[in-house]
């Protein structure tokens, strides 16, 4: 069975804004499903509006401009046995832009835009923007980034965003932290396939004979052939051990209660 993982093109802010953002086209805003192994790819516009000029102590879509960063990424995935999902992303930034002027949004302070690989990570992109209520180009790619590589896990619901935009107004302490580009979550369980089989020096030669050797190896498995769906083989994964119930292939413990369990991981690898 083809595993899936979830996808979807975003920009988030880490607090809230009286300003809008999104992403066009907005139907790649919402988590789509991706299967694992095949590969993915999109050009989308990721913006945010600005402003200088508050009204009523706030600012507002009605006196701002508009920042349209413009960034084409490709990405393949696998997964382990373990279900950990690795994603690999190649990332291209086409352009950053400020147009949709509206009312009265003077130039001055001017802003700062430093575009990073991920937080925390090297920057990319460092343009000073001193024209907040004039439209114009403030860079003009192409920029092609080096691939990004990084590993989600399971049963986390862990997400990983692209790429991270620092908007700082000049010569003041606003600022804006901005995640833009594809986000990635891996919706997974943390499970795996119990138990293992006993190699003999028939099959492996005598280095392996007498070793038990782990299901959830890489490229192997543990299946059942089940004739309640026309003899049809499933594949045993299971979780929790050594307390966790109710998800089989399960062990008898007359150790404990004689209850049944769910199955462990066990063997070498």
């Amino acid at each position: 069975m083809v595993k899936k993982y979830n996808w979807k093109a975003t920009t988030q802010y880490n607090s809230t804004t009286t300003l809008s953002y999104g992403v066009i086209p907005s139907s790649s805003s919402d988590w789509q499903e991706g299967s694992v192994g095949t590969s993915g790819s999109g050009t989308w516009q990721y913006w945010y509006r600005d402003a200088n000029v508050a009204s009523g102590g706030q600012y507002t879509d009605a006196n701002s401009s508009r920042v349209v960063v413009t960034v084409t990424q490709t990405w393949n995935t696998s997964i382990d046995q373990r279900n950990y999902l690795t994603v690999t992303v190649n990332t291209t930034i086409d352009s950053i832009v400020r147009d949709d002027l509206r009312g009265t949004n003077q130039n001055t302070p001017g802003r700062n835009i430093t575009i990073y690989e991920e937080q925390g990570g090297a920057s990319v992109i460092s343009t000073t923007d001193n024209q907040v209520a004039v439209a114009h180009t403030i860079y003009q790619g192409p920029l092609t980034l080096q691939p990004e590589v990084f590993v989600l896990p399971p049963g986390e619901n862990a997400t990983r965003t692209t790429l991270f935009l620092h908007n700082q107004t000049v010569g003041y302490p606003s600022y804006d932290d901005i995640w833009v580009g594809v986000q990635f979550r891996n919706p997974l369980p943390a499970d795996y396939r119990p138990g293992a089989t006993l190699l003999s020096s028939e099959q492996y030669g005598p280095v392996s004979d007498g070793v038990w050797m782990c299901h959830n190896r890489r490229n192997k498995a543990a299946h059942v052939l089940s004739d309640v769906d026309n003899m049809t083989w499933h594949e045993c994964r299971t979780a929790g051990y050594p307390n966790g119930q109710g998800n089989p292939p399960l062990l008898l413990r007359a150790d404990n209660d004689s209850s049944w369990y769910n199955m462990a991981e066990i063997g070498s690898y």
